[in-house]
């Protein structure tokens, strides 16, 4: 589906926790979509990453023109490893899909702060980044802005359902229904 049926970039918000990587990964494979994942981008830029405010500027900014250039090349792309958490990040990488006459689709992981500090803490040996913890939750929570034009998936449900509805809203983008 990356280089025919429609050109897309899809956007997932959500605190760390909600499954994004998991959605993405699924995206990736089940409709064949790129992904532009900033945390793999950040490690690679910034070996000794220690998470500062300018590593995680350039490795966004990185992101979205890994993602601007898949989708000159024909690739639909799924963002990967950003919380998406701002209006501003989100008005960027929509910015990104309008410059490519890519349908820009964001989705939104909902889950409470409570459910995702615990899948944090739980996942901290599978997640060993420095900056993956309970408190980043609560510090992305503080910033989050709720996204006004998203489709809103129930990320407290197991991970193959939240795949299998972020699925069908891309797909039904991609058939030209609304999303």
């Amino acid at each position: 589906m990356a280089h025919g049926a429609g050109l897309v970039l899809v956007g997932i918000a959500g605190l760390p926790g909600a499954g994004k990587s998991t959605v993405a990964a699924h995206l990736a494979g089940a409709l064949g979509l790129r992904r532009a994942c900033r945390d793999e981008i950040r490690r690679a830029m910034f070996p000794d990453c220690r998470w500062s405010p300018m590593e995680r500027r350039a490795a966004f900014r990185a992101a979205l023109l890994a993602a601007r250039v898949n989708l000159t090349l024909g690739c639909a792309t799924v963002l990967d490893g950003i919380t998406l958490s701002r209006e501003r990040e989100r008005v960027k990488a929509a910015a990104v899909a309008r410059a490519a006459g890519a349908a820009w689709v964001l989705l939104w992981l909902d889950l409470p702060a409570a459910l995702a500090r615990e899948r944090v803490a739980a996942d901290g040996a599978a997640h060993p980044a420095a900056d993956r913890t309970p408190r980043l939750v609560d510090a992305v929570a503080e910033r989050f802005e709720r996204p006004s034009a998203a489709a809103w998936i129930d990320a407290s449900q197991a991970p193959h359902a939240v795949s299998a509805q972020a699925e069908a809203v891309v797909r039904e983008r991609l058939a030209g229904a609304p999303a």
